[in-house]
């Protein structure tokens, strides 16, 4: 391999690991208010009835998000991030309905919801 052939390669393997960085940078989109987990949530722990409230409440924000054209519009992942909390709120609630308190979609109701805000 000459030292041209070699620089050569060098480049576009600094070319290729740059872009994955500016892709990468592209997924940090979370303000630190909202979680990355839905472990991180302490809804679950919560009294049932501020869960039944809550879990209501996110729905009928991911409903109303997923209306407004701003949200249907924007270059960002609100949209995505509203259909997921309707998702999951609805999956949540429907196992508060039968009797039980689903902790993972519990969490996930709130944690989507805390990103869809975070991106609205």
């Amino acid at each position: 391999m000459t030292v041209k052939s070699l620089l050569r390669s060098m480049a576009v393997a600094s070319g290729l690991v740059l872009a994955g960085s500016a892709g990468a940078a592209d997924l940090n989109i979370h303000s630190s208010a909202s979680c990355v987990s839905y472990t991180q949530s302490t809804l679950p722990s919560q009294a049932p009835e501020l869960i039944k409230q809550t879990l209501w409440d996110n729905f009928q924000s991911a409903e109303a998000g997923m209306n407004d054209p701003r949200v249907q519009a924007s270059s960002r992942q609100a949209f995505t991030w509203a259909m997921e909390t309707r998702w999951a709120c609805t999956a949540a609630i429907g196992y508060l309905n039968g009797g039980n308190i689903d902790e993972e979609s519990v969490g996930k109701c709130d944690c989507f919801h805390q990103r869809f805000v975070s991106l609205k």
